[in-house]
């Protein structure tokens, strides 16, 4: 069914094509923003590193702990017992070191590649 426009002028139709706007360098970009990596493993790893540390802790604490938790005693029986608690809270604390720094190193670099990538695909200036 037609319109009716109930006696006002009917406006004519372009019979060239409008012109296109400029694209302001501000606005979104026509097409889909690429997948970004994922920081979520560098995040990951810093956490498990922070806890493993404050495992490494609470490990060389405990036989100092139950030392005087015991009031006390030998001396030199107490220190062959704490010598296994020791190596193994500096193994632990190793390795929770060693995770803690690839985990910020690695969370530092996703999030350089995001924003270059996020850059590129907006059409944005690379500062460096």
């Amino acid at each position: 069914m037609a319109q009716q426009n109930f006696g006002m002028p009917q406006q004519p139709v372009p019979q060239q094509p409008m012109p296109q706007h400029p694209m302001s360098p501000n606005a979104a970009p026509q097409y889909p923003m690429p997948r970004l990596p994922s920081v979520v493993p560098g995040i990951l790893l810093i956490v498990a590193g922070a806890l493993g540390v404050l495992l490494a802790i609470g490990i060389i604490m405990i036989p100092g702990v139950l030392f005087l938790f015991g009031g006390g005693g030998n001396v030199d029986a107490f220190n062959d017992f704490a010598s296994g608690f020791v190596i193994t809270a500096v193994i632990v604390g190793v390795v929770s070191l060693a995770a803690l720094a690839t985990g910020i190193v690695l969370t530092v670099r996703t999030a350089k590649k995001r924003r270059r990538i996020r850059h590129a695909a907006m059409g944005w200036p690379m500062y460096r």
